[in-house]
């Protein structure tokens, strides 16, 4: 029977984004379904006798990998259309997609076939790697209801947790676009970078208007705090931002997540109860590196108890300085305004004054050239291909001619969008049953904002971090080595072995030879002057214990939500309590910080805490390059073999330690 060419159907290297049309993705996912069922039933005919690791394991990831990667493609494509013909298709595909997945993630002559190959005198003398790989396919169909005694529960519980997740998020994105503020007093925005002036005006006009247009967003939220002199836009943008999608605030009561968070929070405690867990905290915790969540906390409260000296002189430092300004108390709206203001008087520099060292398109060829002293490996970009939009490169990595992978680089945001810097990935990496490489690839979005005409994008500090962290997310990624899906890619980590690199990568930018190195003046080309550098570094070293606060804040809030739910706590008390125990951090009596804090339904759910974990690991590996150089190639060679090329086929604390202690080449001894 004749067929219509689909290229979603087709094998491919990297997907064909410029041939696929949205008519595409519904056929091609029937045959897609259809081919996987009959493979199913094969397997199963075929495996019952006596299960191998080829015919079962390797058959079966041909299957998954094939899902996901076209679940993949499919959102990064509708990402961008925003027409009902894309939103139809996308809805429509996702859902029929997750349906099928679950189905195989129930299926009980699969988890029969591979409990049995697990317990077989064969699977007893697998590789450590392959008895990973299989115990980590066991827990998760366990954690879909294999062994349950109530499937269709746990199945109406998922249904209701990822729909409360996706409502949370809605009321959230709602929230911010229900509020915005236009100016025409210029006086008003004094103290703000001129890019984000400009970016004001840019949105004012789009809007069919004259003026400034305010709108409300993380990035919105930490300029206007941090730089404008104005404290009633200040204090304007801290209510409507720390109230988003609750009962208080401009919005009061629209949006409000309150009711959201509490079925959410009930559900969760109740699947993790009907899979044997005593609290979602403990489910969350499992495959992580932790051992509970009390090693958590504890872990936490050490992070708190280090920082007491810290909070303590930093407070004061401030208070003093405040009443220089004619300010007599410290409140929620300009306690990072003005400390930004003793950062600059004690550095005699800013953030945004060194910005016009690092623009993004020198400073990011920068930043690969770094990753190629490191680990030896080349970036060429690959223009002969497209992607799903024009704005996105692609890179592929090289080692001696041999291709390891790819990654996108999608840099800047999309209008009318809601998003923040993250890295996805199209593939894991794995070799087939029949010796053939799948290569991996990865997507760095890094949601900045665009440049002009006349001004490139000037990145601040924050904005190089972050772009820097997320390289690391990807170069963890493509330089896996593992063979098999289920433990090579980032996907496949825990989720503090996820955070380990991208905060890993964090460290160099606290370094002024680092930024030196990538540092590039937009208009002279001259690099950053080591006297600025100095500057930069007593900058970034001051009043630093506010971001730490709320970090730590949100995490043991995060943790303590999800460990005792069944206190009757609601989550605003319990945010309320931490929020005491921590301290430092002035309070507006109306503001409901969890009804935004938008990483407990993106996949954070009592892992906030990772976070800084993944930082007191990073900081032990980065002292080797500090002491070897930050650039030292034989230092990224074990950094590589020790760490990122090990994937999750054995815990990270095995391979930091495996780096700790691996020997250098060059001098025959132990790091």
């Amino acid at each position: 029977m004749y067929r219509p060419y689909d290229p979603l159907l087709q094998a491919y290297v990297l997907p064909p984004f410029s041939n696929i049309r949205v008519e595409h993705f519904s056929p091609a996912l029937d045959q897609i379904i259809a081919e996987s069922l009959a493979k199913v039933a094969e397997i199963i005919k075929t495996q019952t006798p006596y299960p191998t690791w080829d015919d079962l394991v390797l058959a079966m990831d041909e299957i998954h990998a094939r899902l996901r990667s076209f679940g993949f493609v499919l959102e990064l494509m509708a990402s961008t259309r925003t027409d009902d013909a894309w939103e139809q298709v996308s809805d429509d595909c996702q859902q029929r997609l997750q349906d099928f997945q679950r189905s195989l993630m129930q299926h009980p002559e699969l988890f029969q076939l591979y409990q049995r190959l697990a317990t077989s005198q064969v699977g007893l003398h697998f590789s450590p790697v392959r008895k990973r790989t299989l115990a980590k396919i066991l827990r998760r169909l366990r954690q879909n209801g294999m062994g349950s005694p109530s499937p269709e529960k746990l199945n109406d519980l998922k249904l209701r947790i990822q729909g409360a997740q996706t409502l949370f998020l809605e009321h959230l994105h709602a929230a911010n676009k229900a509020w915005s503020k236009i100016l025409h007093d210029e006086t008003q925005l004094s103290g703000l970078p001129s890019s984000f002036k400009q970016l004001m005006a840019e949105q004012a006009r789009e809007k069919g208007g004259t003026g400034w247009l305010l709108t409300l967003n993380d990035e919105s939220f930490r300029i206007v705090t941090r730089y404008a002199d104005d404290p009633v836009l200040r204090k304007q943008m801290y209510a409507a931002y720390s109230t988003r999608a609750s009962d208080q605030g401009p919005q009061a009561g629209v949006y409000d997540n309150g009711e959201v968070l509490r079925q959410l929070l009930r559900d969760r405690y109740a699947l993790a109860k009907l899979l044997g867990y005593s609290s979602y905290a403990q489910m969350a915790v499992e495959p992580e590196q932790a051992q509970s969540p009390e090693d958590v906390m504890t872990f936490l409260q050490g992070q708190l108890d280090q920082q007491e000296t810290v909070f303590a002189e930093d407070a004061k430092q401030l208070e003093a300085f405040a009443k220089t300004q004619h300010v007599n108390k410290l409140t929620p709206w300009n306690v990072q305004y003005l400390a930004e203001k003793l950062r600059r008087q004690t550095a005699g520099i800013s953030e945004q004054d060194v910005s016009a060292w690092f623009a993004l398109e020198p400073t990011f060829a920068q930043l690969l050239l770094i990753a190629t002293d490191l680990f030896g490996v080349d970036f060429i970009e690959r223009q002969d291909v497209t992607s799903w939009h024009r704005q996105v490169r692609l890179f592929e990595v090289r080692e001696g001619g041999e291709t390891l992978g790819y990654f996108y680089f999608d840099p800047f945001e999309y209008a009318d969008q809601n998003g923040f810097p993250n890295t996805t990935t199209l593939r894991n990496r794995r070799i087939t049953a029949e010796g053939r490489p799948r290569y991996p690839i990865a997507v760095l979005h890094g949601w900045l904002p665009r440049g002009s005409s006349t001004r490139p994008l000037l990145l601040d500090y924050q904005q190089l971090r972050v772009l820097f962290h997320e390289l690391g997310h990807c170069l963890h990624h493509v330089l896996s080595r593992v063979e098999y899906r289920d433990v090579s890619g980032i996907t496949a980590l825990s989720r503090d072995a996820a955070e380990f690199a991208g905060v890993l990568f964090e460290q160099w930018c606290t370094s002024k030879e680092f930024l030196i190195r990538i540092s590039k003046h937009h208009q002279t080309g001259a690099p950053l002057p080591d006297k600025v550098a100095d500057q930069l570094m007593v900058y970034l070293q001051t009043q630093t214990s506010w971001g730490i606060a709320g970090q730590i804040r949100d995490a043991l809030f995060d943790m303590e939500l999800h460990h005792s739910h069944s206190d009757g706590r609601t989550a605003q008390q319990v945010f309320e309590h931490v929020r005491a125990k921590v301290g430092h951090l002035p309070v507006f009596m109306h503001e409901r910080w969890p009804n935004g804090l938008d990483y407990m339904v993106t996949g954070y759910a009592a892992g906030i805490y990772t976070y800084l974990w993944s930082t007191s690991l990073a900081r032990a590996v980065f002292e080797r390059f500090k002491r070897n150089g930050l650039f030292d190639r034989e230092t990224g060679r074990v950094l590589r073999e020790t760490i990122f090329e090990w994937g999750d086929s054995r815990p990270l604390s095995t391979s930091i330690d495996a780096f700790l202690h691996a020997t250098d080449h060059r001098a025959g001894t132990s790091a």
